[in-house]
C-alpha cells in the first residue's frame, strides 16, 4: 500500500511538472488574482512593473463593486494594454445586494468562467464561483436544491409580490453546477471556496478537479496563503492547490507577482 502511494505521488508530480514545463510561457503571462473588495491600485502597480506583461488576468472572485460597471473599472487596463484578456469568477460578496450582481456582470468582453471551460490562450481553465451555502447545500450534508432553478420555484427563493429572493442566493453553488462542469476537461480550476486542504475547504472541490483532470487549482475566499503547507496535500488531492490571500497575484505556475495584503 505504501509503494502504491509513492508510485501515485511520483506519477502526480511528474503530470504536473510535464504541465508547467509544456505551458510554461503562457502561464507566466497568466495572473490569478484574489479577493480585491473593490481595491484595484496593488493590480495597476504590479502591471506597471511588470517585466513579463500578463495575457490574462484572472479574479477569483469578491470583486465587490456596487457603484459601476466592471467594464468601466477594467476601462484604464484596457488603455494601457488593448490585448490584455480578463476573466472572472464571482464570489459570495459579489452577491451582497442586486447592485453588486449586476456591476460585475455588466462586465463587457471579460469573460466570466463560472459553470464553464473556457480556452485561456490555449489553456483550458474552469470555474466555479460563489460560496457553499447552508440551507441550500454545505458539503457533506445533503442538498436542499438540485439547481438554482429548482430553488427559484419554491421556498425563501420564490418571487413574492414582486419582490425579488435575497441576492446571496445568487451566489450559492448548487450540485448541479458541479455536476455539469464535471463532465467537462481542463487544464486549471478556478473557485472561490477551497479545496479540503484549506482548513475550511470542501471535499466536494477536490472531487471536481479530479473529475476535470486538472493539473493545478487556484482559489480565494479565505484571505490567507496556506499554498506551502498544501503541498503536503498534492498526492492526496491529485492536483496541485494554490491559494491567494486579500489582493496577491500570482501566475499560472504559482509564483507570486505581488505579496497581497496579509491578514486583512
Amino acid at each position: 500500500m505504501i509503494q502504491l502511494h509513492k508510485i501515485d505521488a511520483e506519477m502526480i508530480n511528474t503530470r504536473i511538472a510535464e504541465f508547467d514545463r509544456d505551458r510554461a510561457e503562457t502561464l507566466r503571462r497568466m495572473w490569478f488574482v484574489g479577493d480585491v473588495h473593490g481595491e484595484f491600485r496593488h493590480l495597476a502597480q504590479s502591471l506597471l512593473q511588470a517585466q513579463l506583461r500578463p495575457y490574462w488576468i484572472v479574479f477569483l472572485g469578491d470583486i465587490d463593486i456596487d457603484h459601476k460597471p466592471f467594464k468601466e473599472i477594467l476601462a484604464p487596463v484596457r488603455r494601457f494594454d488593448p490585448d490584455l484578456r480578463i476573466a472572472f469568477i464571482h464570489g459570495n460578496h459579489d452577491a451582497d445586494s442586486h447592485e453588486h450582481w449586476s456591476m460585475l456582470h455588466d462586465a463587457g468582453d471579460a469573460v466570466a468562467l463560472h459553470g464553464q471551460v473556457a480556452n485561456l490562450s490555449g489553456v483550458r481553465v474552469a470555474g466555479l464561483g460563489g460560496h457553499f451555502v447552508q440551507g441550500v447545500w454545505m458539503p457533506p450534508a445533503a442538498p436542499a436544491y438540485g439547481t438554482k432553478q429548482a430553488a427559484m420555484s419554491r421556498g425563501a427563493f420564490q418571487y413574492r409580490g414582486g419582490q425579488e429572493p435575497s441576492p446571496e442566493y445568487d451566489a450559492a453553488i448548487f450540485p448541479g453546477d458541479l455536476d455539469s462542469l464535471a463532465k467537462e476537461r481542463a487544464d486549471i480550476l478556478v473557485t472561490h471556496e477551497a479545496p479540503s486542504c484549506h482548513p475550511r475547504g470542501f471535499e466536494a472541490l477536490d472531487g471536481l478537479a479530479r473529475s476535470l483532470g486538472v493539473a493545478r487549482s487556484f482559489h480565494g475566499h479565505h484571505h490567507d496563503d496556506q499554498t506551502a503547507e498544501y503541498t503536503k496535500h498534492r498526492s492526496r488531492l491529485g492536483f496541485d492547490a494554490v491559494g491567494l490571500r486579500y489582493c496577491q497575484i500570482k501566475n499560472g505556475l504559482g509564483e507570486e507577482i505581488y505579496e497581497g495584503v496579509p491578514g486583512w
